[in-house]
């Protein structure tokens, strides 16, 4: 009787005592090792089954984290999300009022991020400019960097053409046999 109560003695301050069943736990691991709470809190540092169990883990389901002090997005998109383009549109600008209304009316949607338009800068007067981030299928933005290029290539054309912002008048001279050269190096 007394060899199977020795299993069960811990050692405190130097006497040894026999906890009460109150005192006695289980590892939460392996449900399998009894003792004091220091004893069992000992063993939990070196429990197999709590090893075997991190290394099955392994690095690939472990919890994702933000690390503290790394700048991040204030607007987390979807990486693998292919179908639609994300921007974020400021409301309350000062400088360009509406911007917001105007994407809603072009085919954007407002992405749920908690609902909440978050703080992105300030106004020349201190009142804050509120960011959105919103999407447009694909498609559609592609259609509308079509319709920019178009006006671009305009100005393009009239800058190599030496038109652009030609004013009546204004006596401008370009000598024949100039030639402007885009990123393939042949003229234009």
């Amino acid at each position: 009787m007394e060899e199977e109560k020795t299993d069960e003695i811990a050692e405190e301050g130097g006497e040894y005592i026999i906890p009460t069943e109150e005192e006695i736990i289980i590892c939460r691991h392996c449900n399998a090792y009894r003792g004091t709470k220091s004893q069992v809190n000992g063993h939990e540092v070196s429990c197999k089954i709590k090893t075997e169990k991190r290394n099955q883990l392994g690095k690939t389901e472990r919890k994702k984290r933000i690390p503290f002090g790394v700048p991040t997005s204030k607007f987390p998109k979807p990486d693998d999300d292919d179908r639609f383009h994300y921007h974020v549109f400021n409301d309350k600008w000062a400088k360009e009022p509406g911007r917001v209304v105007r994407a809603l009316k072009a085919g954007y949607e407002v992405c749920d991020q908690d609902g909440m338009p978050q703080a992105v800068g300030t106004n020349d007067d201190g009142t804050a400019i509120k960011g959105i981030l919103m999407r447009i299928p694909i498609e559609y933005y592609k259609e509308d960097q079509k319709l920019k290029m178009k006006e671009l290539d305009k100005v393009d054309r009239a800058i190599k053409t030496g038109k652009f912002n030609e004013k009546g008048g204004d006596n401008r001279y370009i000598p024949d046999g100039i030639k402007i050269y885009g990123d393939n190096r042949e003229p234009q």
